[in-house]
């Protein structure tokens, strides 16, 4: 609503930013914020596409997609998904892992692995979680006891 044809809501600069308070005012100090532990998701995965191939040692501190080929190491401090046309050869760490396409590999997850309907695994799994889907295929040894960094931590 407006009074004298002004509109209610401060106007906006044109860089974005907040409006400036007027000449002479006061601004009451902000009170201190505790530090962020580790921000939340943003919703959006790293992506690696259908047309791509990775080879090497993938590290990173975000949600990871694979949709193409990812061959070699993967350590990953939060989610990777393999999708349904994603190939991973490689050793896997991360918090969670969730297969729709193959893994061909050692999987360890601080907190899950599930392997969907479609999901194909050859290899190890080491997560105190695992979801096997009806139609999955999993070839290998599991182990669901506490992960080895949680090990380590526990130990030093």
């Amino acid at each position: 609503m407006s009074l004298f044809g002004k509109s209610a809501e401060p106007t906006k600069r044109p860089d974005g930013l907040a409006p400036r308070p007027p000449s002479g005012a006061t601004i009451a100090p902000q009170a201190a914020t505790a530090p962020a532990v580790r921000p939340a998701s943003s919703g959006t995965p790293c992506v690696i596409g259908a047309k791509t191939t990775v080879k090497g040692e993938l590290l990173g501190d975000e949600d990871v997609q694979v949709e193409g080929t990812v061959e070699g190491q993967i350590h990953i401090t939060r989610d990777v998904r393999v999708g349904p046309t994603g190939v991973v050869r490689a050793t896997v760490d991360a918090a969670s892992v969730v297969i729709s396409g193959e893994l061909v590999g050692d999987c360890s997850a601080t907190n899950r692995v599930e392997i969907q309907a479609m999901g194909r695994l050859t290899g190890n799994i080491r997560a105190p979680k695992i979801v096997i889907a009806e139609g999955a295929v999993f070839r290998g040894n599991s182990d669901m006891s506490a992960s080895r960094a949680g090990e380590r931590r526990e130990r030093g």
